[in-house]
């Protein structure tokens, strides 16, 4: 079926100077013209139109399209594909992002201090995800999350903070890691990492990398490397166990951490 440049804005939603400005950048030629000279777009002029808008879409400069248009001419069914792909990716992000917001709208209906400040941290950590975690990981970190009980989330949110003071005390006053102190400290960080991050010791080594390496959420968050190899040495396999089997009666009670 063939379309006048009017008729396919119109059925695609852009407007006629958009697809003026395609054509200029030669991401987007009519097939043919009309013997009144009108452009004619084909249905192959549909798919590749698609496949640039979806293409943009991800986030692509227009600059750059035209040589991955070119590259290729996959069937309907691959560009359908790729581009949902991408859009449940993004739809993934966006509820990250809606669910962390929501967190902090909570605490501000509370009228809680430092909500700035938080908002902030949130911003930050959300994009340390993203840079660490591809989206697979993160999709098995959030079906974890959403399977868990909403209070027993926000109670584990509000326990870290005094959790960390806790620790960064011993550590600045040189505790044995060994003592029952630093040993009870350390266990129930392991249990609200395990509770945090869901079972997946892949997932929680990450999450350790990502701290070692985001200097900006150790300072937002007081978690250090040298916290952190602190709190190790009070870790025995016992601890581990007791809070690798915690975990699992969390799982147990969520279908295994996803519904």
């Amino acid at each position: 079926m063939d379309y006048t440049v009017g008729e396919l804005a119109k059925r695609c939603g852009l407007t006629v100077r958009t697809l003026h400005h395609f054509e200029k950048l030669k991401l987007l030629q009519p097939s043919a013209r009309s013997a009144a000279g009108y452009r004619i777009y084909s249905d192959a002029d549909v798919l590749r139109l698609h496949r640039l808008l979806a293409l943009r879409h991800s986030g692509i400069p227009l600059k750059e399209i035209g040589a991955l248009l070119d590259a290729e001419d996959p069937p309907l069914i691959d560009v359908l594909t790729r581009h949902i792909a991408v859009v449940e990716a993004q739809l993934q992000r966006q509820q990250r992002l809606l669910n962390a917001l929501q967190r902090v709208a909570e605490r501000a209906e509370r009228q809680e201090a430092g909500l700035t400040e938080q908002l902030l941290v949130t911003m930050g950590m959300m994009r340390a995800l993203e840079r660490h975690f591809d989206e697979a990981e993160l999709r098995r970190f959030d079906r974890w999350r959403e399977a868990l009980d909403r209070d027993a989330v926000r109670a584990s949110e509000a326990e870290w903070p005094a959790l960390i003071e806790a620790a960064r005390a011993a550590m600045a006053a040189d505790v044995d890691p060994a003592s029952p102190q630093v040993k009870a400290i350390a266990q129930r960080w392991l249990e609200l990492v395990n509770q945090f991050t869901g079972p997946d010791e892949a997932i929680q080594r990450k999450f350790a990398a990502m701290y070692a390496a985001e200097t900006q959420i150790q300072h937002d968050t007081g978690v250090t490397p040298a916290l952190l190899a602190y709190l190790r040495r009070a870790v025995t396999d016992e601890m581990r166990a007791a809070a690798a089997q915690a975990t699992q009666r969390i799982a147990a009670t969520t279908n295994g951490g996803a519904r």
